[in-house]
């Protein structure tokens, strides 16, 4: 899951181009046959079964309600207040996985100082994560709204995707104001703590699959969230 398409390059047809070049169209035919079978059984292979959710929330559950959540970490806890207006699918989203333990003991796999924490992934490189439901749930994002006019501002909470519709449990709280495109669903905001989230943007980072200096030297550890009234 990832926040901004510079984390990973996309996938481009190049690849598939250079599979037929110097070959005859017979030899072309084949190998463009034999790449569609191993294409399609790879994603059959990858393919959740049907009615598959996560396994840690049973199906159709239902959160407390809660307004806030707490994450509790090594520097102190973040207190965050939900958007249960603006995003309320986001919000019962992150309650489930809270309530049901998914994010305790999970990391900030990606902190970019003056920009944003990054969590909630359970491979913890922002690869993998999924939604209270299974899977991912789409975006609800209003662009007119005074929430997404105003931008990304310091202390606001988000989701991080892959793209359109591609939200999971992965999400970001904001270190600094920051110019994004209103393509990530707000759904909170840090009331308490602040302090707390500026000292985990000076955790000491190597080089992460962003390219850049944000993978924590070591795990920022998200002890445990939990979820108030």
């Amino acid at each position: 899951m990832l926040l901004l398409d510079s984390l990973v390059s996309p996938v481009t047809t190049d690849s598939m181009t250079m599979l037929g070049t110097h070959l005859n169209p017979y030899s072309a035919r084949l190998s463009l046959l034999v790449f569609s079978l191993l294409a399609l059984f790879l994603i059959s292979s990858c393919k959740k079964p049907e009615g598959g959710g996560n396994p840690k929330v049973p199906a159709g559950a239902k959160s407390s309600g809660g307004k806030h959540a707490l994450i509790e970490t090594d520097k102190g806890v973040i207190e965050i207040e939900f958007f249960t207006t603006e995003s309320p699918k986001a919000v019962e989203n992150f309650r489930l996985l809270a309530e049901h333990g998914y994010y305790d003991g999970l990391t900030f796999h990606r902190i970019v100082k003056g920009f944003m924490l990054q969590g909630g992934d359970p491979n913890g490189d922002g690869s993998g994560g999924e939604s209270a439901w299974g899977g991912k749930f789409p975006d609800d994002i209003n662009v007119g709204s005074d929430l997404y006019k105003a931008g990304y501002k310091r202390g606001l909470v988000a989701m991080a995707n892959a793209g359109r519709n591609t939200n999971g449990s992965q999400f970001f709280i904001m270190h600094q104001d920051y110019r994004l495109p209103p393509a990530y669903v707000i759904f909170g905001k840090v009331t308490k703590g602040m302090e707390v989230v500026d000292a985990l943007a000076e955790a000491p980072t190597t080089r992460g699959l962003d390219g850049g200096m944000s993978q924590p030297t070591t795990p920022v550890v998200m002890k445990k969230v939990s979820i108030r009234p």
